[in-house]
């Protein structure tokens, strides 16, 4: 409810006004600020939101939302250069019908790309909306956001999020919130996060007002995005979370309405922003309840950012996904090529298996913050049996998956990631397929033109190649190191390939191609 005293309302920057805009990078959210003198009882629950009109008159609506000391915000990411416009709309007279324009240019920042979608071409992968390819190497780190909430530069956000990206992960998993873990509860080291300094919410976890957000946590958490935007990492937002002692508004309640809308409208103009509606979300019972937050996501969401759902096996078997999610998420911790390959059967969508594995910290197995842990060498050869099914892989690490947060440690599996995504990023891996034609290990192929054969443990095999119309060349490549050796050129006949035996019996790649 509105009290009634007299108010205005303008843009915030006076060049708004004028027309004199300053140019919006493409694919790069621009925000527009209204300021009004009214007081409302709850301003969260004003309607405010626009109808954008692109240059190639493309026109769709997006939320807005409220910001603090009076302003509501459009925060708007054009996808194409040229000229654009939008109209607000708004229950309040003076937010209704402001008319603003603005210019879309070049981005100067290369890695930006748009936003991810499904190659259409070869649905089990992804590809950024200007086209560029995108192997996917995740991280997990549940609540990089509890890191530098009283620092505004982000000091150890952005150091850690350069070592990540300078070992090539570019998909991180990112609670919008969590509380507490049931394994390490409250304080147990400097370093433990749980709970978290500030609450998403007016209130408290334990006493929350659901109906009005907590600023202070969301300009903090628009500033850890905007750090992931700047490095062309992906955010993979998990909406809710059901294993970390978060008191959620009541489920299909005005107030989760709001909450849903509100991750739209803040966050939604981000290219490099994923939806998945809850970690951990077989723990809620009601299908029909994710179904209707699914569909209020699309309903709202002008961007059409890919959805998923965080091991949700029993509804993704069934079918009720497909026509709602645009990917799989998977958690899956044994069979792993085997999983990956029947659930290829079941959609043709990527799959990602978004927690197969979880490396100990540098003390070796002993040093863990779960109750399971594996060396980095167990965790490398599960990711590579994923990809060889042709799934996507996320990495852990025990000392930043969750409420423990060392962002200063750089564990060996970060090495072996790196070789992992180099080697991919050197092939065609979106055109092959998985193929059962070697005598041991597994085999991707696109039959003809270039095949990759991984062995858990190296020993000679036979690989069958037909239709084979030039001589392939053909290398090694040692998984651990990143070491190459050259093969030489392989022909139609399927002979006995047998690696380098100075590299001892562990894993091994072949990757042989027409050049």
């Amino acid at each position: 409810m509105k009290k009634i005293i007299p108010f205005i309302v303008c843009i915030i920057c006076v060049s708004y006004v004028s027309g004199a805009i300053p140019a919006s990078p493409r694919f790069q959210p621009q925000d527009f600020e209204f300021k009004s003198s009214a007081v409302f009882e709850n301003p969260f629950t004003v309607d405010f939101r626009a109808v954008v009109t692109g240059p190639d008159g493309r026109v769709f609506t997006t939320l807005g939302f409220y910001d603090g000391q009076g302003v509501w915000k459009l925060r708007i990411a054009a996808n194409t250069e040229g000229r654009w416009s939008f109209t607000t709309q708004s229950s309040e007279p003076t937010l209704n019908d402001r008319n603003v324009s603005f210019t879309c240019v070049r981005n100067p920042n290369t890695k930006v790309h748009g936003g991810l979608r499904v190659d259409a071409d070869s649905p089990h992968h992804f590809v950024y909306e200007d086209g560029t390819r995108y192997f996917l190497m995740g991280y997990e780190c549940d609540w990089l956001w509890a890191l530098d909430m009283e620092d505004e530069k982000l000091t150890r956000v952005n150091r850690f999020l350069d070592t990540l990206a300078d070992h090539r992960f570019n998909y991180i998993i990112i609670n919008a919130y969590a509380h507490d873990c049931g394994w390490r509860k409250g304080k147990t080291e400097s370093d433990d996060f749980g709970p978290p300094a500030m609450y998403a919410w007016e209130g408290s976890n334990d006493r929350p007002n659901h109906s009005r957000f907590n600023l202070s946590y969301w300009k903090h958490y628009d500033r850890v995005i905007h750090s992931l935007y700047e490095r062309g990492i992906v955010a993979h937002i998990m909406i809710k979370v059901y294993n970390k002692k978060v008191r959620w508004p009541e489920r299909g309640s005005a107030e989760d309405d709001m909450f849903f809308k509100w991750m739209m409208a803040r966050y939604g103009a981000y290219p490099n922003v994923v939806w998945d509606f809850s970690k951990e979300a077989h723990n809620e019972k009601d299908l029909e309840y994710k179904l209707s937050r699914f569909r209020l996501i699309r309903s709202v969401d002008p961007y059409h950012r890919l959805i998923t759902n965080h091991d949700d096996n029993a509804a993704y078997d069934s079918g009720a996904y497909n026509e709602l999610l645009s990917f799989r998420s998977d958690q899956q911790h044994s069979k792993w090529r085997q999983t990956i390959l029947r659930q290829r059967q079941q959609n043709s969508w990527p799959i990602v298996n978004v927690e197969f594995g979880y490396e100990w910290g540098l003390g070796g197995k002993d040093d863990k913050t779960y109750g399971v842990v594996q060396s980095p060498e167990e965790v490398c050869r599960r990711a590579w049996e994923i990809c060889m099914g042709g799934g996507a892989i996320v990495y852990y690490y025990t000392n930043t998956a969750w409420d423990v947060i060392h962002p200063q440690e750089v564990p060996a599996g970060y090495a072996y990631f790196k070789n992992l995504y180099e080697f991919f990023a050197g092939t065609r891996y979106w055109l092959m397929q998985p193929q059962d034609i070697v005598s041991e290990g597994y085999c991707l192929a696109n039959p003809g033109h270039e095949y990759i054969v991984f062995l858990n443990k190296a020993k000679p095999f036979r690989l069958k190649l037909d239709n084979v119309g030039k001589a392939l060349t053909a290398d090694w490549f040692h998984p651990y190191t990143g070491q190459t050796a050259p093969l030489g050129k392989l022909s139609q006949d399927s002979a006995q390939l047998v690696p380098p035996r100075a590299w001892g019996d562990g894993p091994v790649v072949l990757h042989a191609r027409v050049e």
